[in-house]
C-alpha cells in the first residue's frame, strides 16, 4: 500500500461515488476499483458498502479514513519543510479549544506572518483530548486548550490570561440580575456543562448530587443556540464573543479559573516554522 492509495481511497470516501472520484484524480473507473479493492485484501477488511450508484464507508471504513488523512497530513508537512531559504515557507497546524485566550493566539499569528509571509496557518477546532491526541500523532503541531487533560509526553508554555468560569443564561432569565452565581443557585436547573469530563467534575462538586444536566457540548458556539432557546443556565468560560444583547455572563462565586496552555510534542523534529513561531510567542509572552 503506498500514498497514492491512500489518496484514491480518501477521494471515494469525500465522492462517495468511485466513478466521481476517478473522474477527479484523472483515473480509469477500473483502476480507482482495483486500487480500493487490493486495500481491502491487504488489510483484510470491508472498506466500502457498494451500492449500484455509490459507496458508504464501513465502521471499520470510517476508522482507517481518520489514519489515512493523519499520513497525508504527517507526509505533506515533512516535504513542505525547507530550511535552505532565509524566507520561511511552510505549514503550521495548531488545534485550539473555543477559548478567549485565542484572541492572543490570534494576534501572534497576524504579527508573525507580516514578518513570514510565507508561513501558512491551519486552524482547527476541537476539545481538549482530540486536541493532544494530534499533538501527540504529528497532525497537528501546537495546541491551545486550558489545562484539563494529561500532558505528561508534551511541553508547554502558560498564557498569562486566566479564563474565568461562569454561565451564560438569556438576559430575561431571573439568575441574570445576579452579580455572582453561588452553586445553591443552580439548584433545580437544568444545565448545559461542557463534555469534558474533568470540568464538569470541577464545576459541579459543589452542587447537590442529583443536578439535572440537560445538555454537554464540546464546541461553545454550538451550546449558545440551546441557551438562547432557553434550554438552561450553561457553564462556560466568560468569552465576549459569546454574548449577544439577549444573554448575559454571570461569574460564578468563589472564582474559578483557568490556565490557557500552548503545547507541543516531546523530543520530535520541528518544522523550521514551527520553531520560529515558537520562538516570536515565548519573546512577546509577556509584552
Amino acid at each position: 500500500m503506498d500514498l497514492f492509495s491512500l489518496e484514491i481511497f480518501i477521494k471515494v470516501a469525500e465522492e462517495k461515488n468511485i466513478t466521481r472520484a476517478a473522474e477527479q484524480l484523472h483515473l480509469s473507473q477500473p483502476t480507482v476499483s482495483r486500487r480500493i479493492r487490493e486495500m481491502e485484501e491487504e488489510l483484510q477488511k470491508v472498506l466500502f458498502i457498494r451500492t449500484n450508484k455509490a459507496v458508504a464507508l464501513t465502521d471499520a471504513g470510517k476508522q482507517f479514513l481518520e489514519a489515512s488523512t493523519d499520513i497525508i497530513t504527517i507526509f505533506s508537512k515533512a516535504v513542505q519543510q525547507d530550511s535552505g531559504q532565509e524566507t520561511l515557507t511552510g505549514d503550521i497546524y495548531i488545534g485550539s479549544g473555543e477559548i478567549p485566550a485565542f484572541s492572543r493566539l490570534a494576534a501572534y499569528i497576524k504579527d508573525f506572518r507580516q514578518q513570514q509571509p510565507g508561513i501558512r496557518f491551519h486552524i482547527l477546532s476541537g476539545n481538549a483530548e482530540e486536541i493532544r491526541d494530534d499533538v501527540e500523532k504529528g497532525v497537528l503541531d501546537l495546541g491551545l486548550i486550558t489545562r484539563s487533560v494529561d500532558l505528561e509526553s508534551c511541553e508547554s508554555l502558560e498564557f498569562p490570561e486566566k479564563a474565568r468560569w461562569g454561565i451564560l443564561v438569556r438576559a430575561d432569565h431571573p439568575l441574570a440580575r445576579k452579580n455572582t452565581i453561588k452553586a445553591e443557585d443552580l439548584e433545580g436547573e437544568s444545565l448545559i456543562l461542557p463534555e469534558n469530563r474533568v470540568y464538569q467534575r470541577e464545576l459541579t462538586e459543589n452542587l447537590s448530587k442529583d443536578i439535572t444536566i440537560a445538555a454537554s457540548f464540546t464546541l461553545a458556539h454550538n451550546a449558545v443556540q440551546l441557551v438562547r432557546q432557553g434550554l438552561g443556565p450553561m457553564l462556560c468560560f466568560d468569552d465576549p464573543s459569546l454574548t449577544a444583547e439577549e444573554l448575559k455572563f454571570v461569574t460564578m462565586a468563589p472564582y474559578r479559573d483557568a490556565t490557557p496552555i500552548l503545547f507541543w510534542k516531546k523530543r520530535t523534529i520541528r518544522s523550521e516554522p514551527v520553531d520560529a513561531f515558537l520562538h516570536y510567542i515565548m519573546e512577546n509572552l509577556n509584552q
